[in-house]
């Protein structure tokens, strides 16, 4: 799979916002409040072993669809927030009804597009263990249906098998059995974590797959950034995409594994220390339910 470029990351992830966009999530949750933009499905995952974190990664990172999706900053987990169904997902493009979307639109696949308006309910991934068929094709297997998602419904590129063995094991380790249905909070501590998960993944991956597990951490770090307030937190927006930067010339690195080794514990440093300078100012961020409720109402 080859990494987008990093103009196209800042593109995704960390361009500030539009005057009619606070959040990229906006796009295929229209109408949403702030309370609902504050809250995601608990995620329940059996285990945090490497491979699952790889998976994880990818699931939520833009990067790993392609095409038009990709673009507008979609990832697998847009979907099946937390591996749960969003049943507030409404982008136009793929569907007409909340919680559906049209897995052969023409929009986001040219392999599958076939011109009708036809939405499904999206599917909530937990128990994959215990089912035999997946998808409206009834596929005796999944690996080969979660690689037509990527490759045939949205466009992306071929995934290397470390790719496919870290998205099943991200899959097959989702347990409701693992924590209570409900949400969970949405928080700069928790968006932080994200990032920091991801790198600790990319430390453990393949140098091919390092490259896109560190694009998902870039990615990350813009749902950082587009919750902070333009003109309040200019430069901590310009903070953070730098340490952003720093992540695309490590990924771009010929020994990839080398640099990280030298480069990270350093970065991780200088991230923390700008995390918990921002903490310090955290209502006035939209990760706090009423900053963020006085930007959407404008």
């Amino acid at each position: 799979m080859k990494p987008l470029g990093f103009a196209a990351v800042l593109a995704l992830s960390a361009a500030a916002p539009s005057p009619t966009i606070v959040l990229r999530e906006q796009a295929w949750t229209p109408g949403a409040d702030a309370r609902a933009s504050l809250e995601e499905p608990a995620e329940c995952l059996a285990s945090r072993e490497p491979t699952v974190e790889i998976g994880r990664a990818l699931f939520r990172s833009p990067a790993l669809l392609g095409g038009p999706a990709a673009r507008a900053g979609l990832s697998c987990n847009a979907c099946h927030s937390g591996g749960r169904r969003n049943a507030r997902f409404l982008l136009p493009e793929l569907t007409s009804r909340a919680g559906a979307a049209d897995v052969t639109s023409e929009w986001s696949s040219k392999v599958r597009g076939d011109g009708l308006a036809n939405p499904i309910d999206i599917p909530d991934l937990y128990g994959v263990t215990r089912r035999t068929t997946f998808g409206q094709s009834r596929d005796p297997s999944l690996e080969h249906f979660t690689r037509g998602v990527i490759v045939e419904e949205f466009q992306g590129q071929e995934p290397s098998a470390e790719v496919m063995t870290s998205l099943l094991a991200y899959l097959r380790a989702l347990d409701e059995g693992e924590c209570a249905r409900g949400g969970a909070a949405i928080s700069l501590s928790s968006a932080a974590d994200d990032v920091r998960r991801a790198l600790s993944a990319a430390e453990s991956a393949d140098h091919e797959t390092a490259r896109l597990v560190l694009l998902a951490a870039q990615d990350a770090m813009g749902r950082i950034v587009e919750r902070l307030p333009p003109r309040r937190f200019g430069r901590e927006r310009a903070r953070i995409e730098g340490l952003s930067r720093e992540l695309g010339a490590m990924r771009n690195a010929g020994d990839i594994g080398a640099t990280l080794e030298t480069a990270l514990p350093g970065w991780r440093a200088r991230f923390d220390a700008s995390v918990t300078r921002l903490a310090r100012r955290e209502r006035f961020t939209y990760f706090n339910e009423r900053t963020l409720a006085r930007a959407l109402a404008q």
